[in-house]
């Protein structure tokens, strides 16, 4: 590995900005690009920031160890929101998913959530009959109360945790989604402990490799997992220099 590492991300239109101005740059060589087009022999890492670069970051790994990425099938079980929530269950993690719910229910308040989609895009909440709407591919689950929502970032290799991140989104109301429909009202370092062994042990008997985050609510203590991103999360940014040097630090 070179003095300076050279790591190569993806393209985004948010994360990039925010990246190339909290990296180190003294300590990193850091450069962006169109992972369809690259030549990644000359780096040290690669690091996808979109699902749509993974099968490019896959093939870094054609000669030596550049990348970790979730294979395929993994990205896809994720991907899928009811697809995830049905495995979940199956691998006996039914306690901490919430309900699923029949399509026409009324068992308010519930969520009828799309498939696939980002950052609370195709969620709806609905509190009563007045409000609910249908979701193109979507289905409903049961509402879990409750201002705060965690998200816990993870880089999973070799079976083992390298890197982990915490944080609280305080969104100011119960039943808040949270997305560019909801923005919080305060972001704040967290302890994960609550919901670390949960975790953990979803991405052992998934066997997850790579970088993924969690997003989950807490109630009566225990964690209600609400979603499992399998990608760099955007929060990942303002710790972007811990989190390379942890992954480098693995794969070397």
């Amino acid at each position: 590995m070179t003095a300076r590492p050279r790591i190569i991300f993806g393209e985004h239109a948010t994360q990039r900005p925010a990246i190339e101005r909290l990296i180190d740059h003294a300590r990193f060589d850091v450069s962006f690009g169109a992972f369809a087009d690259a030549d990644f022999a000359p780096f040290d890492l690669v690091v996808p920031l979109r699902l749509e670069e993974f099968a490019a970051a896959r093939a870094a790994n054609a000669d030596r160890r550049r990348a970790v990425v979730p294979d395929a099938a993994l990205v896809e079980l994720c991907d899928d929101k009811l697809l995830f929530n049905r495995r979940l269950i199956e691998l006996g993690f039914g306690d901490v998913v919430p309900a699923l719910l029949p399509d026409d229910t009324d068992a308010y308040p519930f969520v009828r959530k799309a498939r696939r989609g980002d950052f609370g895009a195709g969620i709806r909440m609905v509190r009563g009959p007045g409000d609910d709407a249908a979701v193109p591919d979507g289905f409903a689950q049961a509402a879990v109360a409750g201002a705060d929502e965690y998200v816990l970032h993870l880089l999973r290799i070799d079976g083992a945790v390298r890197y982990s991140l915490c944080y609280r989104y305080d969104m100011g109301e119960p039943l808040a989604i949270r997305g560019e429909a909801g923005a919080a009202i305060g972001i704040h370092p967290a302890d994960p402990e609550p919901a670390w062994a949960t975790c953990v042990a979803v991405l052992d008997a998934t066997g997850f490799e790579g970088t993924c985050c969690f997003n989950y609510k807490l109630e009566d203590g225990r964690p209600r997992i609400l979603e499992l991103n399998p990608r760099f999360g955007g929060s990942l940014v303002g710790d972007v220099n811990g989190y390379v040097a942890a992954h480098l630090a693995a794969i070397g």
